[in-house]
């Protein structure tokens, strides 16, 4: 409710009489100031202040209490707008204690937000850690398995380098045993061959190519044991006999089973016995020299 205006005219007149009387209050206390010093002399004279500051006194005492009693009166004739700034002034506290309740959780609201924050950091941060981890060990993983295929790649060309290398011993043995082997047989052929010089050099032809393939087998049967003398005895006796009989059955299916056919068959087979016997001699010299390479040519790579 808006007051009214003879109200606030009674007001702002109570207001300007209590401006009236403290400068009527001031202006008396000067009076009674100037009069002290001009009459020192005259005993009166103080008397007379006292009595006119007194007088001054009482006159501002009951102008106050004239100016509050109207303000007073005025209160109780229409307490609305005291009232109205009463409930403002408890509004304002209000929204003050509100606008604390505010700053306080806004405070709490930021806190929380910045832990927060810093959790989602700290979580990117472990996640990335984690990430760089695995790529790190894909890393380790992918260089292991190249690690692993040039292993392989390294073992595949030794592998192929011994092959070719055994190849080669292999091919240095054929020819060592064949040497051995055509060079023993020689005398026997020249010695007992009744046939023409076609006949007699493939006889040789054929001894010497026996002699190469057994060079060969002898060399990869006595590679892993080249000191068991027994193993070495039973190559020469298997490719001796196999010659021998090969030899012999020949003979005996010609010519029937007479002495002279039966002993014809026993000195082919003994010279196929000698046959192989030489050819092994010659690739264990050749061993003992160097000239070809039993076992072990791995070793070498």
């Amino acid at each position: 409710m808006v007051p009214s205006t003879h109200n606030v005219g009674r007001i702002r007149c109570a207001v300007f009489r209590f401006r009236s009387q403290t400068q009527t209050q001031t202006q008396t206390q000067t009076q009674t100031r100037t009069q002290c010093r001009g009459q020192h002399a005259h005993r009166p004279a103080p008397l007379r202040s006292v009595v006119v500051a007194r007088a001054a006194s009482s006159d501002s005492d009951e102008e106050d209490f004239n100016a509050q009693e109207i303000i007073s009166n005025l209160i109780n004739e229409n307490p609305e707008p005291i009232q109205r700034i009463a409930d403002a002034a408890n509004k304002v506290a209000e929204l003050q204690i509100e606008q604390q309740k505010l700053s306080a959780e806004l405070a709490a609201l930021e806190g929380s937000v910045a832990e927060q924050q810093a959790a989602r950091e700290k979580k990117a941060e472990q996640e990335a850690a984690e990430m760089i981890a695995d790529a790190e060990v894909r890393a380790a993983e992918l260089l292991l398995q190249a690690a692993e295929l040039d292993e392989l790649d390294v073992r595949a060309a030794k592998k192929l380098q011994v092959d070719d290398l055994n190849k080669i011993e292999s091919a240095k043995a054929g020819l060592i045993g064949a040497v051995g082997g055509t060079l023993s047989t020689l005398p026997w052929l020249f010695a007992t061959s009744s046939s023409t010089t076609v006949n007699l050099v493939l006889d040789i032809l054929v001894a010497g190519a026996a002699s190469f393939l057994f060079g060969v087998v002898y060399r990869y049967a006595v590679r892993g044991d080249a000191t068991n003398s027994q193993l070495k005895g039973g190559v020469v006796g298997a490719f001796g006999l196999t010659r021998g009989l090969s030899l012999a059955e020949g003979v005996l299916s010609s010519g029937g089973w007479g002495a002279d056919q039966v002993g014809a068959a026993g000195i082919g087979m003994g010279q196929s016995m000698l046959l192989f016997g030489f050819a092994a001699s010659a690739l264990e010299l050749g061993m003992r020299m160097g000239w070809v390479e039993i076992d072990a040519v791995g070793e070498k790579i």
